[in-house]
């Protein structure tokens, strides 16, 4: 199965044979859903109960974003009361490349599939739950900053030390963690000479320039780092719709909360006055200068992703915007 999951050809053979093991079900229908970057999902109906699901197969194994770091996310999450899929069938043996799992298909509707049609009204006061929602998620807390590991072990920067021979600077260690990472990737996207020396000028003299803005003191809170309308459910309940669903963990991290609003930024909810307003009114203070930072460091990532995967066209629109967000 692991040559079939890197060419993208799950076959329909494969996914029955996998049913009739978990559930001793027959499988009726078999639908790829070809949303996302990362993995391979299809929606599955079968004969039995759960009806329907969704099996998901990871296109990584790293610990950081493998399917065992999403089913402890999901378990803690669940723990808290957060509405997250059940999850009905996990195997992930040692050859980690032949893992899947099988998880609740969340009847509701896609809130980016509905956005664009809803009212003025509508959108306000989803945004407020989406505010709550968020403010309960930011409760969750580590001991250190990193990615969330397969069972959840931090992925923390350990630096190199000489012996102490004198007094050490001030560092601040959120601060450090963000830097680590995202230069780690900027050097990516250096590797591909896409950028000018200028340009790579402009992103380092724009971090120093703005270093105390992302310097955080708080606990390192639980962070989804994709929340984004794409990744919530909601269901019209009465009169008002409610949060029903959240997906997608393979990202998650210990971090600053503000590095959850990057996706909310890109969607335009910090320019519409009464969405922000919604937004800070539920959640609380916004340091929207580190969402600023995070959301531009974030595209650059972005970027060098988009070039190895060859979609060079959407890497250059990408890379355009954040020359023009340097040049302000």
């Amino acid at each position: 199965m692991e040559e079939l999951i890197k060419m993208g050809q799950i076959t329909n053979e494969k996914i029955t044979e996998i049913f009739k093991m978990e559930f001793g079900a027959e499988v009726l229908s078999v639908e790829r859903i070809t949303d996302g970057y990362s993995h391979y999902m299809y929606a599955v109906e079968m004969d039995k109960e759960p009806l329907k699901s969704i099996i998901r197969f990871s296109n990584n194994i790293k610990e950081d974003v493998n399917l065992g770091k999403e089913k402890f996310v999901i378990d803690v999450l669940a723990g808290k009361g957060i509405p997250v899929p059940k999850i009905y069938a996990f195997h992930f043996p040692e050859k980690k490349e032949e893992g899947y799992m099988i998880m609740e298909f969340i009847e509701g509707e896609r809130l980016d599939k509905i956005w664009v049609d809803l009212s003025k009204e509508e959108k306000i006061k989803i945004t407020s739950k989406i505010g709550l929602f968020l403010k309960k998620l930011h409760c969750i807390e580590f001991d250190k900053f990193g990615n969330i590991n397969e069972g959840g072990k931090i992925n923390q920067d350990i630096d190199f030390k000489f012996r102490k021979e004198g007094e050490v600077s001030e560092v601040n260690v959120f601060a450090r963690q963000f830097l680590v990472e995202h230069l780690k990737e900027f050097a990516r996207l250096l590797s591909h000479k896409k950028i000018s020396s200028e340009f790579a000028s402009k992103v380092i003299n724009y971090l120093v320039l703005n270093m105390d803005k992302i310097e955080y003191n708080g606990k390192p809170k639980f962070v989804h780092t994709d929340f984004t309308i794409d990744h919530l459910f909601v269901k019209k309940i009465k009169e008002d719709y409610e949060i029903v669903g959240l997906i997608d963990f393979e990202f998650a991290k210990a971090y600053a909360p503000e590095y959850d609003f990057i996706k909310l930024h890109r969607r335009g909810f910090f320019e519409d006055v009464e969405l922000k307003k919604a937004l800070v009114d539920s959640y609380g203070e916004i340091n929207e200068k580190a969402v600023e930072i995070f959301r531009l460091m974030r595209d650059l990532s972005f970027a060098y992703v988009l070039l190895d995967s060859g979609s060079n066209e959407m890497a250059d629109k990408v890379l355009k915007g954040v020359e023009e967000k340097l040049d302000l």
